[in-house]
């Protein structure tokens, strides 16, 4: 098979960064996989418009919600307007390491939604420890598990911007200095070099560069 035979299965990673207004440039185009990072459930109450366009998204892609260790983000609310046909914990299963990637998870805690948590599959574990936060989870999921080879990246600002609606975490001051912020980039950095097979491309309000062939920045 030549190269550009090859069959492109695209993927759209959302996180909660002011640059997920760029959705509206997606409306008509089409993903295997959306991964929403984080919660989303307030998001989608404030945004009509982006609620509509992740419900018909969900109606002809396969809609992941990933969520933290606090599993905050999924309620009836999320459930009942958008089609998600799996919630994933942004941690490996437990298997008795000192690991922050492992720790012990109460994945009974959908039940009341009638919803199974899943952690993240091992097969991701060889590239842990290059995983610097919640974004890089999700790129080794869709490229891993779901063999995405197209990446769209809408919503990680690397905290140079405000959240996509004013509201802050509480650690805000914490993860906004420069340190923290060169640390992240440099794990989508190493994450770029890993699978050069890979396209991405990157839509950020930040001032985040990258040079390699593989890699495409729009910086907003």
């Amino acid at each position: 098979m030549h190269e550009t035979d090859k069959k492109v299965t695209r993927g759209l990673i959302c996180g909660r960064g002011r640059s997920l207004k760029y959705y509206n440039n997606f409306l008509f185009t089409k993903f295997d996989f959306v991964c929403l990072v984080n919660e989303f459930n307030l998001f989608i109450r404030e945004d009509e418009k982006l609620l509509s366009f992740l419900s018909n998204k969900s109606k002809e892609s396969h809609v992941i919600q990933q969520v933290n260790i606090e599993a905050g983000g999924v309620d009836s609310f999320l459930l009942e307007n958008i089609e998600i046909e799996e919630i994933i914990m942004a941690r490996l299963a437990f298997n008795g390491e000192n690991s922050k990637w492992r720790p012990r998870i109460n994945t009974n805690i959908f039940n009341h939604f009638g919803r199974t948590l899943q952690l993240q599959p091992d097969t991701i574990a060889p590239y842990m420890e290059h995983i610097k936060n919640s974004l890089g989870i999700s790129i080794l999921n869709l490229i891993i598990d779901k063999g995405c080879n197209e990446l769209d990246i809408i919503g990680s600002d690397f905290y140079e911007a405000d959240y996509f609606l004013p509201c802050h975490c509480p650690d805000w001051e914490a993860v906004t200095k420069k340190e923290v912020q060169d640390r992240l980039k440099k794990g989508i950095d190493a994450l770029v070099e890993l699978f050069p097979e890979v396209n991405f491309n990157i839509y950020t309000c930040s001032s985040y560069k990258n040079n390699s062939n593989n890699c495409n920045i729009k910086n907003l």
